[in-house]
């Protein structure tokens, strides 16, 4: 089976020992994305929000997909107070072809400024 892994300079390079994305057959999985390196860096959670979905739909046009392609994510919060507001941005992007999700509170991310990270798995 091919592998195929694939980074993205347009939307940053990975802060460390790992690619942006890996296809396995029509498997899409997508690495942990940030606002990291955009104007909403230090923005709102929703701005975050509206970033970090901005990243994922690059990566998937790359591969022929759009979000609703997407299966599964997985978004990790720094303030769970925070989640009604990015879950309007989500609603938004994925209009109405909502993946499965799992929503998880973590102490902290790569940098202080980030709220809010997402991972993604895509069928193609």
């Amino acid at each position: 089976m091919d592998i195929t892994r694939r980074n993205f300079p347009e939307i940053g390079q990975p802060g460390g020992p790992f690619c942006h994305s890996v296809r396995v057959g029509n498997m899409l999985y997508i690495s942990g994305a940030t606002a990291g390196g955009t104007d909403a860096a230090h923005g709102t959670a929703a701005q975050q929000a509206e970033a970090i979905l901005k990243k994922l739909s690059h990566i998937l046009q790359a591969e022929g997909a759009t979000l609703a392609n997407v299966v599964k994510v997985t978004v990790f919060l720094t303030d769970m107070g925070e989640r009604t507001e990015i879950a309007k941005v989500r609603e938004q992007y994925f209009q109405g072809a909502y993946p499965a999700s799992t929503l998880v509170q973590v102490a902290a991310l790569a940098a202080p400024n980030l709220k809010l990270e997402i991972e993604a798995v895509a069928a193609l």
